[in-house]
């Protein structure tokens, strides 16, 4: 009989030599190279040759952009098809005829996606790298490329997700069709509706009454009057309503997740549908076994997320009946 890693085997050579899988990896390096041509644009005509928060100031912000983006498009893009998709052709019974257990058949293709996420995301970050070294002409020091590799572990988890969500709108649905159509409606919603709603409702939630005017940052930090306080507040107070409601978009939690392992290096901003907290000056300095312990709820939330939805397809799929 079939053991789950002869299956696993079969289905990763599949997918890796699938048309849809060499389209996301060209089309991901291209996007690549075009982020790291605009960092080596503005470094060269700048009056310094280096930027001055070293090799990971450098690519961070393009790095994380990018893999917000196509983390979870290659997760969808593996996964709409799983099951729906064989069950359409017709393989999936054939299969099912054959001495081997349904157990065996859906954990071997959920190894098979790991393995191939875990491909296009090693190549994607080393082609990354690897053309900001020649291009910037920054070697990265050991502590960052400990910090790369755990941020790509972390891309492994987030695109792990979508596909989780994939798989299971896959085992639910009938048709590839209707899988893939409400997996990017779903999609669309974490990455653009939801921080939009997020922002109106904060402000609808927490008006401001003061907008400073004529503050430098030099007199801001040593004058603060009580209109500049109150504005603090407010702003404060709309930022946590709307992480909060962010954040029950799984994008929310990897960029979090990315400032802490990187972000303090980048800077702040938004990328994909979740804001990347700003980072306090001192936190360029901290170490990175704290910054992981302070992104331990974002982590949490995204494993959780993963392994209840493989659980609930992986049960609808061993008690469906496969005409």
């Amino acid at each position: 009989m079939p053991s789950v890693f002869t299956v696993a085997s079969k289905e990763f050579s599949d997918i890796i030599k699938s048309k849809r899988f060499l389209i996301l990896v060209t089309i991901f390096v291209l996007l690549v190279i075009v982020a790291q041509g605009t960092v080596y644009v503005s470094v060269s005509s700048s009056t310094q040759r280096a930027l001055p928060r070293g090799f990971l100031g450098s690519i961070a912000y393009s790095l994380v952009t990018i893999m917000s983006y196509f983390a979870p498009i290659v997760g969808l893009a593996l996964g709409f098809d799983v099951i729906s998709g064989e069950r359409e052709k017709g393989t999936l019974k054939i299969v099912l005829a054959q001495p081997i257990y349904r157990d065996m058949v859906f954990n071997g293709k959920f190894i098979a996606a790991f393995l191939s996420v875990s491909l296009a995301v090693l190549v994607s970050s080393v082609v990354n790298v690897g053309i900001a070294i020649v291009a910037l002409g920054i070697s990265p020091p050991p502590e960052d490329v400990v910090r790369l590799i755990i941020f790509m572990i972390f891309s492994i988890l987030f695109a792990m997700t979508y596909y989780a969500i994939s798989a299971f709108l896959s085992t639910a649905t009938r048709r590839s069709s209707q899988s893939i159509i409400v997996g990017v409606i779903l999609w669309a919603v974490f990455v653009f509706i939801i921080p939009v709603i997020a922002s109106l409702v904060a402000s609808a939630l927490v008006p401001v009454s003061f907008t400073p005017q004529n503050i430098t940052r030099s007199n801001a930090t040593t004058f603060r009057p009580p209109e500049m306080q109150q504005y603090t507040s407010q702003m404060a107070a709309r930022a946590q309503i709307s992480s909060l409601i962010n954040s029950f978009t799984p994008n929310y939690h990897f960029t979090s997740i990315a400032h802490y392992v990187l972000g303090v290096y980048a800077g702040a901003g938004t990328i994909a549908g979740g804001r990347i907290p700003t980072a306090p000056s001192s936190s360029a300095s901290t170490s990175l076994v704290m910054n992981l312990f302070s992104a331990w709820p974002n982590i949490l939330v995204l494993t959780t997320l993963t392994i209840v939805l493989f659980i609930a397809s992986y049960t609808l799929f061993i008690r469906q009946e496969i005409r």
